[in-house]
């Protein structure tokens, strides 16, 4: 089975954002700044009778919303920036995968370069609500768009299946 990835500005950020946020849980520091910071303001504000206590809250209160929501604001910032820089408007093929029932089965060609990989070194694979996240190392990943599967999504599914379901995560659900 042969796909030709095209990627687009969406399937980027969709991508990414999983990556960044959910599979790397990357969203965790800024939260858990904010939780500490915002508690402290509380107790501030529930121990008002003392000087100063409400000016202290307060500051928490701001740099504890503040960080954080700078913090998301540059990323989704940079993301809009990186997905222009990679001229997916309009969508382009970025690649092409070669998916067989072989040990050697990963075959990865683009303009400049080609690569082999074994199924058996895939680091995870992560079925999408629109594409497949072949990853082949933590840091490595494919993006496999479902409308780019001429042969369909399920003769893609039965080979990742057969070679490495043990290292599949569905997030459809």
């Amino acid at each position: 089975m042969t796909i030709n990835c095209t990627i687009s500005e969406k399937i980027f950020k969709n991508f990414t954002i999983f990556n960044i946020l959910k599979r790397q849980k990357l969203y965790r520091s800024p939260v858990i700044f904010a939780s500490i910071l915002t508690v402290s303001a509380i107790i501030c504000f529930i121990m008002h009778h003392i000087d100063g206590a409400i000016l202290l809250g307060s500051v928490l209160l701001i740099v504890g919303l503040g960080v954080p929501a700078v913090y998301f604001i540059t990323f989704f910032s940079s993301l809009r920036k990186q997905a222009k820089l990679q001229n997916l408007n309009p969508p382009r093929v970025a690649y092409c995968v070669s998916l067989t029932d072989k040990d050697d089965g990963i075959y990865v060609t683009n303009e400049k370069e080609s690569a082999t990989y074994r199924w058996k070194n895939v680091y995870q694979i992560y079925l999408a609500k629109d594409c497949i996240y072949l990853f082949m190392t933590q840091n490595r990943a494919f993006i496999l768009p479902y409308s780019d599967m001429k042969e369909g999504f399920d003769t893609a599914f039965s080979i990742i299946k057969k070679r490495a379901k043990d290292k599949v995560t569905d997030l459809r659900k």
